[in-house]
């Protein structure tokens, strides 16, 4: 629905501007290996200095042909401890997304998300070599189609996604309940429209449009269901803006089934989740059913510019919501204002499904190789993905909120920036001890980075972060802020020697800050 697509805004400057068959054709895959050493210092906290040894296996990709347009940057890594406290571990990071054109008007979209996650109540904050960790997957695949029979356009699309926690976030910190963690999950969203465009029947443009969505999570065996239809109409009132406004039917329903007892009555937990027990009736522990509308403008003074902002009346209340897409030459903007009942495998996927276009720039952390959150364009396409996986529950929830990003690529300069703000409301079943009905969760971020090319050889990457994640119930709220920088070298066409500085603090409830300097020295070659 227009909701659900304004969430996934930020990725259709490129769609829209750039599609594979316009460009010339382009084919970059390359394929390295790594190996850096990393100390991480305690500035304040406590602990010991770390040492670790690192080696990274990874490929980026560029791929533009008449068909097709897809883009990767996936890595292993995996990291040695020096000593007892420095324990290894091996993390999987990284994005791939593409479009394969199967015929006019029918294009196949895909793509794939890998991350990293604190499991030690620190939600939000950055992941140092820490065994108290977990990965994140998500993925999504499905066609799209556009045509016009004759004064008619006609669109639909379908989604299939995956979400998979590894493990069991926040189960590891002692004190912390987080029984019911999100486990994984399969989504489904289908949705259509037909419409004419204003003066060619009416003075009015007429869309009727409808969908449906659908998650399967495999925690005490939750289902979601969205199913809606409506209809639209768009007003020109001047060569560059128009009003709009729409009305139709909406039926949600949330339900699952209850947790194992024991013989004490109380919830059988297991990793950190509920055991569902498979006897129980299906209850419904969400059901929303009523008349949806809103109305709003839209303005479009250029091709390269567009705003549209609407206001009505969704989930038994006022709703807002917005966009304002800019995309220059070298630079791109985007901004949307979202509002909806969400999930974190529905978001994850939708995140996922929002990457598109060419040159995308993943900033990563040099000595964890985790990326920072944020996925930057000045073609369009980018995606911050830091609110999505800040607090994973497996809980559904009311989510509003507003995120921005900006890329620019200026000669040897290169600028990205991601801010964003969110509120979740949890949907959950009366007397859930780990999420009260109706409390909210908040989260702030901010993702930048700067590169500069020096010379022909020599080239330097900064990025700054900070999140700060408001939780609710027994949870901790955490403050987290970083900053890192790296200097790359050239040594030979093909081998790349770069040594970096950062620093990285949490700051949770009443526990004290910690904070740690780190610095690492490496060697990438590249085939």
């Amino acid at each position: 629905m227009m909701l659900r697509t304004s969430l996934i805004l930020l990725g259709a400057v490129a769609l829209a501007s750039s599609p594979a068959g316009a460009q010339d054709r382009k084919v970059n895959v390359t394929p390295y290996l790594g190996v850096d050493q990393t100390v991480m210092v305690p500035l304040k906290g406590g602990g010991d200095v770390l040492t670790y040894t690192n080696v990274t296996a990874g490929v980026t990709a560029e791929l533009r042909t008449r068909r097709v347009e897809a883009v990767a940057d996936v890595q292993y890594n995996q990291s040695f401890g020096w000593g007892r406290e420095a324990t290894d571990q091996d993390v999987i990071s990284g994005i791939v997304s593409g479009q394969y054109a199967v015929s006019r008007g029918l294009t196949l979209n895909a793509g794939g998300l890998a991350a990293r996650v604190r499991t030690d109540g620190l939600s939000g904050a950055a992941t140092l070599n820490d065994s108290l960790t977990s990965q994140v997957y998500a993925a999504y695949a499905g066609p799209s189609y556009a045509t016009s029979l004759g004064d008619v356009d006609v669109t639909a699309s379908y989604r299939l996604g995956y979400a998979r926690v590894e493990e069991d976030v926040d189960a590891d910190l002692a004190g912390v309940p987080n029984a019911g963690a999100f486990a994984d999950s399969v989504s489904h969203s289908l949705t259509g429209s037909v419409g004419v465009a204003p003066g060619v029947w009416l003075p009015l443009g007429i869309v009727v449009s409808a969908g449906y969505d659908r998650e399967d999570a495999s925690q005490l065996d939750q289902r979601f269901e969205d199913g809606w239809g409506r209809v639209d109409a768009t007003l020109a009132v001047s060569p560059t803006v128009a009003l709009a406004g729409g009305v139709g039917y909406e039926r949600i329903k949330i339900s699952q089934r209850s947790p194992l007892l024991d013989s004490n009555g109380q919830p059988v937990v297991r990793n950190g989740r509920y055991v569902t027990d498979d006897n129980s009736p299906r209850a419904l522990i969400y059901d929303f059913d009523d008349i949806i509308w809103d109305v709003g403008v839209l303005w479009r003074p250029n091709r390269r510019t567009s705003l549209e902002a609407r206001v009505g009346e969704r989930y038994g209340g006022m709703s807002y919501s917005g966009s304002f897409v800019w995309q220059g030459r070298n630079q791109s903007f985007a901004l949307v204002v979202f509002d909806g009942i969400d999930s974190f495998g529905r978001i994850i996927t939708s995140n996922v499904a929002a990457v598109s276009g060419s040159s995308l720039n993943i900033v990563r952390n040099p000595f964890t190789g985790d990326f920072t959150g944020c996925a930057f364009s000045q073609t369009g396409g980018g995606q911050c993905f830091n609110d999505a996986l800040s607090g994973i529950t497996a809980a559904n929830f009311r989510y509003r909120g507003i995120a921005a990003q900006y890329s620019a690529q200026r000669g040897p300069w290169g600028l990205g920036v991601g801010l964003g703000y969110s509120q979740r409301k949890f949907v959950t079943p009366s007397g859930e001890t780990i999420l009260v009905r109706g409390s909210k969760d908040q989260n702030w971020y901010g993702t930048a980075s700067l590169s500069y090319v020096i010379d022909s050889r020599s080239s330097l990457d900064s990025a700054i972060y900070a999140n700060y994640f408001d939780a609710s119930g027994a949870r901790l709220d955490v403050l987290n802020m970083g900053a890192f920088t790296s200097y790359n070298r050239l040594i030979n066409r093909n081998l790349q020697a770069s040594a970096s500085l950062g620093f990285d603090s949490a700051k949770a409830d009443e526990l004290d800050a910690v904070i740690n300097a780190m610095g690492q020295v490496g060697l990438r070659y590249s085939f």
